[in-house]
């Protein structure tokens, strides 16, 4: 086999390894929290999307009095390809696309909130975050056990005054999978 073939063979397994490491569903109790600090931001005319949705642990949390959608290319719909508007997305993403992801949450009428590692937003990605219009309003920081390193939950609205209002909030407890 020449070089080409077996790079673009390697290429392809790295990109299904990648995309195997990213199907990790989020637990209930992790979504009921991040959820709840998500509620003061949250209108009840507001459409919620969950693009990720996994085993649905936000979609299921999500207020009943709005109106709610969500994606899973597992079950058929992807969000990438889809033609969806919201005000709101809130979702744990497959980290290995993140650069895919976020020109497509900037099309939210209102914010997105992110579950994601301490790795994920790096300073780059939280620039165009914020060129996008979208800042910093709330980061919850936890530890989910077996997950790799810590977990952030950032809720960024569309803000015209281009300021990051931070707020932090830190659980010493661990979530448990079973």
């Amino acid at each position: 086999m020449n070089s080409a073939i077996c790079h673009k063979i390697k290429n392809n397994k790295d990109k299904v390894d990648k995309t195997k490491k990213d199907v990790v569903y989020t637990p209930d109790d992790v979504a009921k929290d991040c959820i709840e600090y998500t509620l003061p931001f949250i209108d009840v005319n507001d459409v919620l999307l969950e693009p990720f949705a996994g085993g649905d642990a936000f979609y299921k949390q999500f207020p009943k009095e709005n109106k709610k959608d969500w994606c899973e290319i597992q079950r058929g719909r992807d969000y990438l390809k889809s033609d969806l508007t919201c005000d709101w997305v809130i979702t744990n993403p497959p980290y290995s696309i993140m650069n895919d992801i976020l020109p497509k949450l900037y099309e939210c009428r209102k914010g997105f909130c992110l579950l994601v590692n301490n790795l994920t937003l790096t300073p780059v990605r939280l620039q165009k975050i914020n060129d996008a219009g979208f800042y910093i309003s709330l980061i919850y920081f936890f530890t989910i056990s077996k997950w790799f390193g810590r977990q952030y939950y950032y809720v960024f609205e569309k803000r015209k005054d281009k300021k990051n209002l931070l707020e932090m909030v830190f659980r010493r407890q661990q979530y448990k999978i079973s």
